[in-house]
């Protein structure tokens, strides 16, 4: 082969590559454009029923109502599924704060499937919610026939007893949760609440004591505990437990409100007036920090302060007879 021949074959493959690469990348693009095969109807309404499942644990409720919904519009699922879907949208209707919306969607899969255990029990809890509490205690009691068992029925039959005022009854569902499961925290805490609401506060001190016994980290405990010694005012133990229950993270204004006033019955009016600034901090235009905190105000000495709250509160709650008597207290001569 003379040189100028193999020049000039080099010169054609190097042309040709741009030509073989069109050639060689053409196989891919075309496989990209071909379709997948198209999801099922079933297997798209499952998809967003888990999607609607995974949003309401990540609390996006509104995301979750609406992938629901969507499973549910498709008509693609069967009777037990659609049972399913339906409670789990009428579950996360009550966490909205929509009952009404949750009755309904408990009742559809109640028709649905009649046996369906967790629809009766939940639409026994939202019927609590509405109030109608004698179609409450039928669900709850055809959920006990159902699975007599399962606990979380008598944990639910007894808040929606106390919301009706029947502590006592609720406090016997707790006795049986109890009875089953001795080391449910949330049982006692929740008997130690109503047993408090009685007045029979050694008894809660128990309950909120082996409570913390159980799980000492949690600062609801200490709280809980705490409000029970400032009942029986024995101040230095609430303090005590509050201070607990604030190191070990717990939130809220309330926390601080409720040390105030402890700091307050202990005489401790500057310390007061710290806690219920940070209550108010986290919670602008709360009455009851703001006027207790006038008052600590008062206790302390600082009558500008004094004042200034009284003022708001009054600006807030034009009625509050606290706070109209601070501001005449503070407008009296001084004494002679």
């Amino acid at each position: 082969m003379t040189k100028a021949l193999a020049r000039a074959l080099a010169i054609a493959f190097l042309a040709a590559i741009p030509a073989l690469a069109q050639v060689w990348s053409a196989g891919p693009s075309a496989a990209q454009t071909q379709s997948r095969p198209a999801i099922s109807p079933q297997a798209q309404a499952a998809q967003d029923f888990e999607a609607g499942v995974a949003a309401a644990k990540a609390g996006e409720l509104a995301q979750a109502i609406e992938l629901f919904t969507k499973a549910l519009d498709s008509d693609a699922l069967n009777d037990s599924d659609r049972a399913r879907v339906f409670n789990n949208r009428g579950a996360t209707y009550r966490r909205m704060g929509n009952p009404d919306d949750a009755v309904d969607d408990f009742s559809r899969a109640i028709r649905l499937r009649p046996q369906y255990f967790r629809a009766h029990l939940n639409r026994g809890a939202a019927n609590g919610d509405l109030g109608e509490f004698k179609d409450a205690e039928e669900d709850y009691a055809e959920a006990i026939k159902l699975r007599p068992e399962e606990m979380a029925t008598f944990m639910e039959r007894a808040k929606t007893r106390a919301q009706s005022g029947r502590l006592d009854t609720a406090i016997l569902d707790l006795n049986e949760v109890l009875r089953v499961q001795p080391r449910n925290r949330a049982a006692l805490i929740l008997r130690g609440q109503y047993l408090r609401s009685q007045g029979l506060y050694d008894r809660a001190m128990a309950d909120f004591s082996a409570a913390i016994e159980l799980k000492g980290t949690d600062p609801e405990y200490y709280v809980e505990r705490g409000l029970t010694y400032a009942y029986i005012e024995d101040y230095p133990a609430a303090l005590s437990d509050l201070n607990m229950a604030a190191s070990l993270g717990a939130i809220g204004p309330e926390i601080f409100y409720n040390r105030g006033l402890v700091h307050g019955a202990l005489g401790n009016h500057v310390s007061a007036v710290e806690d219920y600034s940070r209550a108010i901090a986290m919670r602008p235009g709360y009455v009851g920090a703001l006027y207790a905190r006038g008052l600590a105000a008062l206790g302390a000495g600082d009558t500008k302060l004094a004042r200034a709250d009284a003022l708001k509160v009054l600006e807030l709650a034009p009625d509050h007879k606290g706070a109209a008597r601070i501001i005449k207290t503070l407008d009296q001569p001084p004494p002679r």
